[in-house]
């Protein structure tokens, strides 16, 4: 299965998709919605996990630019980024396609893998 590429590029991050390449928004404005790191929390039986390393409190912080950056994305996911509108914003003035990703990627993150759940 095909994964398409991400990058930061200008202070912008794009996805690329069987056309090119599309704008998902500013880095400044995807930074502010998910933060500049990003803290999942883990239970006794989740740290369990040899892979896994937590701090002490079970917590697992990333770089969010720098794990943005490093990933990749099935089609799935790219079309429905794709099909949502640069130019159309939130009320909070938030171009749609930047704030559905963010609000992906949170779920996705959230998750810690297990999107069924």
């Amino acid at each position: 299965m095909r994964r398409y590429d991400s990058r930061f590029s200008d202070g912008v991050y794009y996805l690329e998709t069987d056309d090119g390449w599309i704008e998902v928004g500013e880095a400044d404005t995807l930074l502010a919605l998910l933060g500049e790191t990003y803290t999942l929390e883990y239970g006794e039986r989740e740290r369990a996990a040899a892979w896994l390393e937590t701090d002490t409190d079970g917590e697992l912080t990333f770089d969010v630019r720098e794990t943005l950056a490093g990933m990749t994305y099935r089609q799935s996911f790219v079309d429905q980024i794709e099909d949502c509108d640069l130019s159309e914003t939130t009320e909070e003035g938030v171009p749609l396609r930047t704030a559905v990703f963010a609000d992906m990627m949170e779920s996705i993150w959230e998750s810690k893998g297990n999107l069924q759940s």
